[in-house]
């Protein structure tokens, strides 16, 4: 009888902790890319800048286990004429941030330590005179107050 108890006690803190464990997994974020002809820029896992020069079509990265606090993608159109493109930050295979343009197209996204889905925040990433990207932030996509 002893036997079968102190079995039994096993198995139930053996459950136990596989399921704390299961759990407890860090988020998956990663970043997608979709354009004709376009320079990447994003931020890694380690908050170095990387650069994926003259891509075309689907791209993707993803970070496991990442310890950063902020996600950024910036895409920049090679064709001379206008074309489309989307960047899309996602955690857990959501989408958390969303951006598209013609030129360029910037998505930025703060991780929240309580592992909340707050609104998340852009860069406007409107064209400017001097030929870059503004970098103003804005929530729940879109442009902000001077570029609409």
């Amino acid at each position: 009888m002893k036997q079968l108890l102190f079995i039994s006690l096993i198995a139930l803190f053996s459950t136990l902790s596989c399921a704390k464990s299961d759990s407890m997994e860090e988020d998956v974020y990663s970043y997608e890319v979709s354009c004709e002809h376009c320079d990447i820029s994003y931020l890694d896992d380690t908050r170095f800048t990387m650069s994926v020069k003259g891509h075309r079509g689907s791209w993707k990265k993803e970070f496991k286990n990442a310890f950063f606090l902020e996600l950024e993608i910036t895409v920049r159109s090679l064709n001379a004429t206008s074309s489309n493109m989307t960047v899309h930050i996602l955690k857990n295979g959501k989408q958390v941030a969303s951006q598209s343009g013609n030129q360029v197209a910037t998505a930025y996204h703060v991780v929240h330590d309580s592992g909340s889905t707050k609104p998340s925040s852009t860069v406007c990433g409107a064209p400017t005179q001097k030929g870059g990207a503004c970098q103003r932030k804005v929530s729940g996509g879109g442009r902000c107050w001077q570029h609409k």
